[in-house]
C-alpha cells in the first residue's frame, strides 16, 4: 500500500484526491537554509507526489525561523509558538514537546522530516514514533557536542522504528521525494533525459544517510 492509499483508508478511486502532508520540522535558521527547497519546489517540479511537504517553524525562537523562511521564499505552513518565555532549558524543551505532540496528534501526517540534533527534532521524533508516523532524519556533519549527542539519539530512534522491533515500513516514497527536492538531478546530457535512473543518497543503510 502506498503512502497515499494508507492516508486515504486504502481507497484509490477519485474520492481519494487529497495528498497527505509531510511535516518538515524547522527549528533553527540553519534548518531553514537547508530545508527551504522543500517549501518552494523548483520551476517545472512535479507537485504531484506521495506527500506534500509542509514547513513547521518551531524551536526556541519560532518567529526568527519563520522570518528566515520568508526571506528564503519558503513560507512556513505551521508556526508553533511557545507558551511564553522559558526560564530554563528543561522548561523550553517541555513546552516544545507539548506543541509538537499536539500538532502530530491532531492530524497524523504521512511522515515527519527532522534535521540534526535540535530538541525540536528529538521531540518530533518521539511523538512520531508513539503515533506510528514514519520519521526521516537528515544528519548534520558538524554539530556542537550537545547537539551531536541528541542527533545520535534521534538517528537511533529513527533506525529502530523501521527495524523488526519497530515494525514500521521504511518510507521509501517519501525518502525519494525529499532526495529529489533537496538534490535535484543534473541538467547535463546524462541523467536528465533518462527518467528510469533514480539518484539514491550515497552510503544508504537501514535509514537514509542524507546530509543537509
Amino acid at each position: 500500500m502506498t503512502v497515499r492509499e494508507h492516508a486515504s483508508g486504502g481507497f484509490t478511486g477519485e474520492v481519494a484526491t487529497a495528498i497527505p502532508e509531510l511535516l518538515v520540522v524547522v527549528a533553527t535558521p540553519e534548518d531553514a537554509a537547508a530545508l527551504a527547497p522543500l517549501g518552494r519546489p523548483a520551476p517545472g517540479q512535479d507537485v504531484e507526489g506521495p506527500a506534500h511537504p509542509v514547513l513547521v517553524a518551531t524551536g526556541p525562537d519560532p518567529l526568527e525561523v519563520d522570518a528566515a523562511l520568508d526571506d528564503l521564499a519558503a513560507p512556513a505552513g505551521r508556526l508553533l509558538l511557545l507558551d511564553g518565555p522559558s526560564g530554563t532549558w528543561a522548561e523550553e524543551a517541555a513546552r516544545m514537546v507539548v506543541r509538537l505532540d499536539a500538532l502530530l496528534t491532531e492530524e497524523p501526517p504521512a511522515g515527519v522530516l527532522v534535521r540534526g540534533g535540535t530538541e525540536a527534532a528529538l521531540a518530533a521524533t518521539r511523538s512520531a514514533l508513539r503515533l506510528g508516523v514514519p520519521v526521516l532524519h537528515l544528519a548534520v556533519d558538524e554539530e556542537p557536542a550537545e547537539r551531536a549527542a541528541t542527533q545520535a539519539a534521534v538517528a537511533g530512534l529513527a533506525a529502530w522504528q523501521t527495524s523488526p522491533s519497530g515494525g514500521v515500513p521504511y518510507p521509501t516514497e517519501i525518502d525519494l521525494l525529499v532526495s529529489r527536492l533537496l538534490e535535484p538531478p543534473p541538467t547535463g546530457r546524462h541523467g536528465a533525459a533518462d527518467q528510469t535512473v533514480v539518484r539514491m543518497p550515497a552510503g544508504r543503510g537501514p535509514r537514509s544517510t542524507m546530509t543537509a
